[in-house]
């Protein structure tokens, strides 16, 4: 039960959390230069690790984006879901209202979560912050100069003084161990 606490805690603080010590990975959000594109599309899957670049025994996070730019508007869905093999899961979603591409490559996609559902292992699963629609945000890095892939995820939490901005880039608090994403302009 602690785990899906821990995971309740990332996915409504923003908080990286390692086994039984916080350590908050507070969004700071930068504003995104985009490029000037009128039809973009992303597609992705891509499971995560926010200790490092390795395996992560015990846990599964994963993201998955499906997002569209038309003449300026976007639209989407994203799914972020923590599954802990001994105490639950914990799954947010959220409609995309912005997908842009930095000048460096970065991608983001921004938008209301619609729904935070946490399944306690054994239990019925529950809406978890019914009725409110926090700002969330996934950044996705270009690979860096030691080959990795980072991302960046969070969500706006004014207890922890976290804020994603609509169409702000996401700090990388993330790395990708498999999948990926593909973008289409």
């Amino acid at each position: 039960m602690r785990k899906l606490t821990t995971a309740i805690a990332l996915v409504t603080a923003a908080v990286a959390l390692a086994a039984g010590t916080a350590g908050t990975a507070a969004a700071v959000p930068a504003p995104a230069t985009s490029l000037p594109a009128q039809h973009l599309a992303l597609h992705g899957w891509t499971l995560l690790n926010e200790r490092g670049p390795g395996p992560n025994p015990g846990e599964r996070l994963t993201a998955q984006v499906s997002a569209r730019t038309v003449d300026g508007r976007a639209r989407g869905h994203v799914v972020v879901q923590h599954v802990f093999e001994e105490s639950g899961t914990v799954r947010a979603e959220f409609d995309v209202d912005c997908l842009t591409v930095d000048e460096n490559g970065a991608v983001t996609v921004t938008g209301p979560i619609s729904k935070t559902v946490v399944t306690p292992l054994g239990g019925k699963p529950y809406l978890f912050e019914e009725g409110q629609h926090p700002e969330a945000g996934l950044t996705f890095y270009p690979t860096d100069q030691q080959h990795q892939r980072r991302v960046g995820w969070a969500r706006t939490n004014p207890q922890t003084h976290s804020e994603v901005v609509k169409c702000g880039t996401v700090p990388a608090n993330f790395w990708v161990i498999d999948g990926g994403i593909s973008l289409h302009r």
